[in-house]
């Protein structure tokens, strides 16, 4: 049923199974819940149930696929199996959906501009994934590292803009080749500005003929009300041990070692969890830290966002406490999720809004 999700999201599975069998899928819905759950999966099987083609999908998101795509090829390169292939596939398609055609007018620069052409780069090197011998899995995934690189982090800014809500309308208005339908896959649209919400909005009340739209969000209580009323809404539960089994087994992988599908895949990342949230409470607390060694382990991992999430997280953390009073918190956390914002919007290096956010909470904490 639906590729699996039956097995992780058994309800939710059999509803919308139901509703696309029945020819009643709603034009728009919302995949509500936390992270690593299966909504980006559920999304995709919807498409593949309604017989909508890849290329007629489109994805806005501001995950962060170098967790999950350097996690598959380390276990491609490990297992060099079918399953772990298709896995790999799987997350570099995700990545590869969010530079379709449709968007390349919403890019404002020249740099935003080439990473569709570097996408279509990596679309021929999958290619090249599909027949290789197992010889030759290491040269072709070392190629397709080389060329995902300027991709993986280029696409984390402001989940939508009002270029693309401009782009995707003009996209809907157009009729495929083919006549199939289209999806708008839209993740994070809580962190969108309010000129794509509002102009998102008005595509929701008028939604053009023949295209759906699927919004994923983590936390579904910030996007307005008046978005949530115009869709339908289906929640996607923790994974207990059973599901992360199901998710983990068929990749070879002893899932008794990890507590979460996260802790997995930060750690096939390189991503030194434990280290960085150390890190990040020795911050908060005005503990002694090695700023330099921190830094090596940052760019050695490239695990930048996942330390500014542990810093953040210990911030609510230091206020639920009562160790850090809310004028104090409110200012930090609007100066951290501030300084990650506009560091993706204008591809500002790591290095700098780390020292931002470092600096602002030694600020904070004398």
């Amino acid at each position: 049923m639906l590729g699996g999700l039956d097995r992780t999201q058994k309800e939710t599975a059999s509803l919308l199974d139901s509703l696309v069998s029945s020819g009643e899928f709603p034009g728009a819905v919302l995949f509500s819940g936390d992270r690593f759950t299966g909504r980006m999966f559920a999304s995709r099987q919807v498409c593949l149930a309604l017989g909508i083609p890849d290329e007629n999908v489109l994805i806005i998101s501001d995950r962060n696929h170098a967790y999950r795509i350097r996690t598959a090829i380390s276990l491609y390169r490990k297992n060099k199996n079918n399953s772990s292939k298709k896995f790999l596939r799987e997350n570099v398609s995700i990545l590869l959906q969010q530079y379709h055609g449709a968007l390349i007018e919403a890019q404002s620069t020249t740099a935003g501009k080439k990473r569709f052409s570097d996408a279509a780069e990596v679309t021929e090197i999958l290619r090249d994934l599909d027949s290789a011998e197992e010889s030759q899995v290491e040269a072709v995934t070392e190629k397709l590292e080389k060329a995902l690189s300027p991709l993986m982090d280029s696409n984390r800014s402001a989940t939508l803009t009002i270029g693309q809500v401009r782009s995707i309308r003009d996209w809907c208005a157009t009729s495929s080749m083919d006549g199939s339908a289209k999806m708008v896959i839209i993740e994070g649209l809580e962190n969108a500005g309010d000129s794509a919400v509002n102009g998102l909005l008005k595509t929701l009340e008028e939604p053009p003929s023949g295209c759906r739209f699927i919004l994923i969000s983590a936390n579904s209580g910030r996007i307005p009300a008046t978005i949530l009323s115009r869709v339908r809404k289906f929640r996607f539960n923790s994974l207990d041990e059973s599901g992360k089994r199901s998710v983990l087994d068929p990749l070879f992988v002893d899932s008794s070692k990890y507590p979460s599908l996260e802790s997995f895949f930060l750690e096939g990342s390189g991503i030194d969890d434990a280290k960085l949230l150390a890190c990040a409470e020795d911050l908060l607390e005005r503990r002694e830290l090695d700023i330099p060694a921190l830094v090596a382990e940052l760019e050695r991992s490239q695990g930048w966002d996942r330390f500014f999430e542990h810093v953040s997280n210990q911030v609510s953390k230091a206020f639920q406490e009562g160790r850090l009073d809310e004028r104090r918190s409110s200012y930090l956390q609007k100066a951290i999720s501030d300084a990650v914002t506009k560091g993706r919007i204008y591809n500002q290096m790591k290095r700098l809004t780390f020292d931002f956010i470092v600096y602002r909470v030694k600020e904070v904490n004398r």
